[in-house]
C-alpha cells in the first residue's frame, strides 16, 4: 500500500482481519494482527473491523465482568456457545494460575475431563460449563481432593504444602491438622516481612533470610525430605509475590 498491486488482495486482507479479531476474542491468547505491517495496512485493517461493529482494541470480555452471558447469549449456536465459554475458562485459569496453581492445575483439570466425558452434546455441555463459570464467579471452585481447613487467605499455601507433601494421596486427619498448622506459621512469617517494596532486586537479602526462616519452619515439620524444602520454599516465596496485595490487606 497504497501500490496499485496490492488492491487486489485488499478485500482478502479484511476478510483475514475479521477472522482474526474474532479468533482472538474466541481463544483469547491470539496475538494481536498488524504489528508486522506497515502503519496503512493496519489502519485498512483496523477501519474496516470497527466498521462491522468489532473494536479490535478492546479485549475479550472476562467471564467475571458483568456482561459476559449477555454477550454470550449473542453467539450463534450452542456449539459456538461452548467454545466460548470454554476458552473464557482457560482465559481466567491462565491469568489466575500464579495465584493458587494448586487449585487452578486441578481445575483445568477438571475442565479437560468434562470436554472428554461430554463432547459433543453441546446444551449438556454448555450447562456444565455454566455451573464452572458460576462457581468461579461465587469462588467457590469445586475440585476432587480439595482440602482447605484455614481461612482462604491461607488457602492457596495450604493446597501447595498438601500436595507437595502428601501428592495424590488423601492425608489423614492429623496430618490434615499438620499441615493446616504450618500454613498459618508459614503464611503468618511471610505476611509480617511483607513491605510495598519488597520483591524489588535491591531486597534480594531480605528475600534470602525470609527463605532461610520458612526452610528453618519446613524442616522442623518434617513434611518431606530435607532436599527437596529448597525448591518448596521458592514455590511458597513465588506464591507470596503473586498473593502480596491480598495477604498485605488480610
Amino acid at each position: 500500500m497504497p501500490r496499485p498491486e496490492a488492491l487486489p488482495y485488499s478485500a482478502d486482507a479484511k476478510r483475514m482481519a475479521l477472522i482474526y479479531v474474532r479468533a482472538r476474542n474466541r481463544y483469547r491468547d491470539t496475538p494481536m494482527l498488524g504489528k508486522d505491517v506497515g502503519a496503512k495496512v493496519r489502519r485498512l485493517i483496523d477501519e474496516h473491523v470497527v466498521s462491522l461493529g468489532i473494536d479490535p482494541k478492546i479485549p475479550p470480555i472476562s467471564l467475571i465482568d458483568a456482561n459476559f452471558d449477555a454477550e454470550i447469549g449473542r453467539t450463534a449456536n450452542q456449539r459456538a456457545k461452548a467454545s466460548e465459554m470454554e476458552h473464557a475458562i482457560r482465559a481466567h485459569i491462565r491469568e489466575h494460575y500464579e495465584e493458587d496453581p494448586v487449585l487452578y492445575r486441578k481445575l483445568s483439570e477438571r475442565l479437560t475431563k468434562l470436554l472428554q466425558e461430554i463432547g459433543d452434546e453441546w446444551e449438556r455441555l454448555t450447562a456444565a460449563l455454566q455451573g464452572v463459570i458460576n462457581e468461579i464467579r461465587g469462588h467457590c471452585v469445586q475440585v476432587k481432593g480439595d482440602i482447605v481447613d484455614v481461612p482462604e487467605r491461607y488457602a492457596p499455601f495450604l493446597r501447595l504444602l498438601s500436595d507437595t507433601a502428601s501428592g495424590p494421596a488423601r492425608p489423614s486427619s492429623a496430618e490434615r491438622r499438620k499441615l493446616a498448622d504450618v500454613t498459618v506459621e508459614v503464611v503468618d512469617t511471610l505476611t509480617a516481612e511483607l513491605t510495598p517494596n519488597f520483591w524489588r532486586p535491591a531486597n534480594q537479602p531480605a528475600r534470602d533470610a525470609l527463605g532461610t526462616r520458612l526452610f528453618g519452619i519446613l524442616m522442623h515439620a518434617r513434611l518431606m525430605p530435607a532436599d527437596e524444602l529448597d525448591a518448596l520454599v521458592d514455590k511458597l516465596l513465588e506464591l507470596a509475590r503473586a498473593n502480596h496485595t491480598r495477604l498485605v490487606q488480610s
